[in-house]
């Protein structure tokens, strides 16, 4: 009987040689329960889903970094207290590389000294399974916070007499720049990093209105905004505190309406269906998902 799948070898569409055979090309993705069914074969536990979504080596990829670093800080600020024992070891090794990443790499330092020490607060005060495993996460976190003190951030002195730096760009082309930050603490942390962007900052409202206008719409910026008496500034945080911040992502998980498994959106997922929709998982509706498998 001849075999009518996508591929004669198997039921896999793409292959990756290997030194002795052909293996299946893995795609990071986890099936999960909707219905009330006993009967299930799939993603059954926190930690099992962040193994399948491989959360850990996904912070390498720029495109997902601030969904994973978002579904942490959620995580380690409001859930830890939820987590069983083998979710917060997984929790704690996707902290890790997030470190590593922005140690290497020289960005978001401030966000993951932020993660770091908010699950080492979260682990104080309360005993969370085995005294001598939040010992041992203890020491873990005292090491990262001790690797992210002892980095050696590359400045303009660091950079070559002839060569062409981020500071020679004309102010224009800076202003540029600066409004395309997506929020209020990447422009308030650039602030701090040089005068010129300080100056920027608080002396351009153009910078503060392109802020204003991503992230809500034009009827809620039309009740708050009054020329003569608020800045652009002043107005956008007076708009976070009424409706909160749009979240945007790059790359985002989403949810199979077909097969009902949750894929990263840029690298698809197995499925019997060639156009079966997805919707969009935010990352609270994500940890929802999780702690009520």
């Amino acid at each position: 009987m001849p075999f009518l799948g996508k591929d004669w070898r198997g039921p896999g569409e793409a292959w990756i040689r290997s030194f002795d055979e052909y293996t299946d090309e893995w795609i990071p993705h986890c099936f999960v329960k909707t219905g009330k069914s006993k009967e299930f074969v799939g993603c059954t536990s926190m930690s099992e889903a962040f193994h399948r979504l491989d959360l850990a080596r996904a912070v390498r990829d720029i495109r997902r970094f601030n969904y994973i670093c978002k579904v942490v800080q959620i995580l380690v600020q409001e859930k830890i207290k939820n987590l069983s024992a083998t979710a917060r070891r997984n929790l704690l090794s996707i902290i890790q590389a997030i470190v590593i990443q922005s140690v290497e790499n020289d960005f978001h330092i401030s966000t993951a000294r932020s993660l770091v020490s908010d699950f080492g607060t979260g682990l104080e005060g309360h005993l969370y399974g085995s005294p001598k495993l939040v010992s041992k996460q203890m020491g873990t976190v005292e090491d990262m916070l001790e690797i992210i003190a002892e980095r050696c951030p590359r400045t303009l002195a660091d950079s070559d007499e002839e060569s062409t730096t981020f500071m020679d760009l004309p102010r224009e082309i800076l202003s540029q720049i600066l409004r395309k930050l997506p929020d209020h603490t990447s422009l308030l942390e650039s602030a701090k990093a040089h005068e010129v962007f300080n100056a920027i900052i608080e002396g351009e409202a153009q910078v503060w209105k392109s802020l204003c206008h991503f992230h809500f719409t034009q009827e809620q910026i039309a009740c708050h905004w009054n020329n003569n008496k608020h800045s652009w500034r002043h107005t956008f945080f007076e708009l976070k505190k009424y409706y909160g911040l749009r979240e945007f992502y790059a790359d985002l998980i989403h949810l199979c309406c077909h097969c009902k498994a949750l894929f990263w959106k840029d690298h698809g997922h197995p499925c019997v269906s060639n156009d079966a929709p997805s919707v969009r998982v935010t990352p609270h509706q994500f940890i929802d998902m999780l702690l009520f498998m």
